[in-house]
């Protein structure tokens, strides 16, 4: 008997933020040794003697989406008939009981940042596995070219999910991880520090300690580069994000365990982010993938 293999699910819709999704989906199918699923909502608008789009175009829009996947990767369609695109997409992740969920950019963004039109959030909220946003005019790099995994990490549950997702990504890809911590550092003056007894050294030592721990609880595969970052979270995972080629965070801390909720950092950060971003659920801890190499997964 076959094991079963969570699949990567990528949404496919016709226009290029459609196969930007795909090119990213097609380097995590390989980096996690996952098959792909492509699917296509249809029916979402019109009346009940026409829909649009109709089932013929959603099954051109995958037609499409074939031609640009070579031989390497194992994939599949599926057609799902749904009220909105949103609820079309997390309903194919639930059936697949899909390892990942990827999705492309609004492109009323500017190019290379990610940028979710109301269909994307409406899928993050949503979705039960990490969701995966490719930036607008993404493509895989060069196997000679090096890569780079990011991770935000917070004193939470949510952020060690992450932290064990990205590390097991870097793993798989040959390449180095970076944790960053963000701590909102006020002056050396601050009376804050006086009225609570501490130090601006020691505020961002803890920050540090923390992180550490982070570390130690997780022990992801790839022992991470650890960076304390002073200022405001979003402005510092967005300014870091010019250096990743994947980012990885996880959801807010309330909701639905399982669904990947955006919270007010990576709310923001998805809209600003100049990499690919990964929102990983709360309450998923995901096993070590044996994957290939980032070599293979540039040619996906």
């Amino acid at each position: 008997m076959t094991e079963f293999v969570p699949p990567v699910a990528v949404g496919i819709d016709g226009t290029p933020s459609g196969l930007e999704a795909l090119a990213l989906g097609s380097a995590l199918a390989v980096l996690t040794g996952a098959p792909l699923v492509l699917g296509a909502v249809y029916g979402y608008r019109g009346s009940a003697e026409y829909v649009w789009p109709p089932k013929a175009t959603a099954e051109d829009w995958l037609r499409e989406a074939q031609h640009q996947l070579g031989d390497l990767i194992p994939w599949s369609t599926r057609l799902v008939y749904s009220s909105s695109p949103a609820r079309g997409l997390t309903m194919l992740a639930r059936q697949e009981d899909a390892r990942m969920l990827v999705i492309g950019s609004s492109h009323r963004g500017h190019l290379g940042r990610v940028l979710l039109g109301s269909t994307g959030r409406n899928v993050v909220h949503g979705a039960p596995c990490a969701v995966a946003v490719a930036p607008h005019d993404w493509r895989t790099q060069p196997p000679d070219v090096p890569v780079t995994f990011g991770v935000g990490v917070a004193d939470s549950a949510e952020s060690r999910d992450a932290l064990a997702l990205a590390g097991s990504l870097a793993a798989a890809a040959h390449a180095p991880l970076k944790l960053l911590t963000v701590a909102r550092c006020p002056s050396a003056a601050d009376p804050l520090f006086a009225a609570v007894g501490t130090s601006d050294e020691r505020w961002c030592r803890d920050a540090q300690q923390m992180a550490r721990a982070a570390v130690e609880d997780v022990r992801p595969e790839v022992e991470p580069e650890i960076t304390v970052l002073e200022g405001d979270p979003v402005d510092c995972l967005v300014d870091a994000s010019h250096g990743f080629d994947m980012l990885v965070v996880g959801s807010r801390r309330y909701g639905p365990v399982r669904s990947a909720l955006l919270g007010g950092v990576s709310a923001a950060l998805i809209e600003r982010a100049r990499c690919p971003v990964i929102i990983v659920p709360r309450g998923v801890h995901p096993d070590a993938f044996e994957g290939s190499s980032i070599e293979e997964a540039a040619h996906a």
